[in-house]
């Protein structure tokens, strides 16, 4: 090629003319050569290119194949895990209901052996209240017996005074048959003094007759009114000594001889 451009451009000094050469078509080998040698080149070139597009294609094929199988894969797990997940919740749904139901059940037994618990404490203890109960009882009536005896002794004696009185004061005959019978145990031979009630006097007096049949007919006897017999009965005066026959002084002396025995019992 160098050498074709330098034969067509060539001039000489002298001329110091532009001569116009006409380029003759010229055969080179090598140049023929050459552009096969370019021809081959594009053509390499040329498949380099069809086997870069095609390697570019099955590369787009093949990433766009990896991101179905990628998206794919992603929607398998996240379908997966889904289901894990609801697979895990509807375990522990179930061992939460279980656990709710167990604590409720644990609860109601537990209520249940408490309440048994405190019903057998307390029945125990009113058991053992009855015990007590049951053994002091004997004490417990005799102390309330003994605390009752004197009241009950006492109400006694006021019943059996007033019953005494109304009879003496509905019927002084039952004083008449007293004073005999007070009479009939004395030993005096001279003189006899029966002091009585104001109230009763007059009564015992009309009737001294009946009185001296129980003595000896030698005694003298003397009827008196006297202060201090009040709820009827007597008091016989004699030179050996008194028989008080009062009602008042019979009870008293019931009473002592009651207390007396309530003391022995005691012990």
């Amino acid at each position: 090629m160098s050498r074709i451009i330098k034969s067509s451009f060539y001039s000489t000094v002298e001329d110091k003319r532009i001569i116009e050469a006409t380029v003759l078509p010229f055969f080179d080998p090598s140049l023929s050569e050459d552009m096969d040698l370019i021809e081959e080149e594009d053509e390499v070139v040329r498949l380099k290119q069809e086997q870069l597009r095609q390697a570019e294609e099955e590369a787009q094929l093949i990433l766009e194949e990896a991101r179905q199988q990628a998206r794919q894969m992603i929607e398998e797990a996240q379908s997966e895990m889904d289901a894990w997940w609801e697979a895990r919740r509807q375990e522990d749904e179930i061992v939460r209901e279980q656990a709710s139901e167990e604590g409720f059940n644990f609860g109601v037994e537990q209520g249940r052996e408490q309440g048994r618990q405190e019903a057998l404490a307390e029945y125990s203890q009113a058991l053992a209240e009855a015990h007590s109960i049951l053994e002091e009882a004997p004490v417990w009536k005799r102390r309330k017996i003994g605390e009752a005896e004197p009241f009950v002794l006492e109400l006694t004696l006021e019943i059996a005074r007033k019953v005494i009185k109304e009879q003496f004061e509905y019927d002084q005959e039952h004083l008449l048959a007293l004073i005999r019978r007070a009479l009939s145990h004395t030993q005096e031979y001279k003189t006899i003094t029966v002091a009585v009630s104001p109230d009763s006097y007059t009564y015992v007096q009309e009737n001294r007759a009946r009185l001296i049949d129980v003595l000896d007919s030698q005694v003298e006897l003397m009827v008196v009114p006297d202060e201090s017999v009040i709820d009827g009965g007597c008091i016989i005066r004699t030179s050996l000594g008194n028989v008080d026959a009062r009602v008042d002084t019979q009870l008293a002396e019931i009473k002592k001889a009651l207390l007396e025995i309530q003391a022995e019992e005691s012990e």
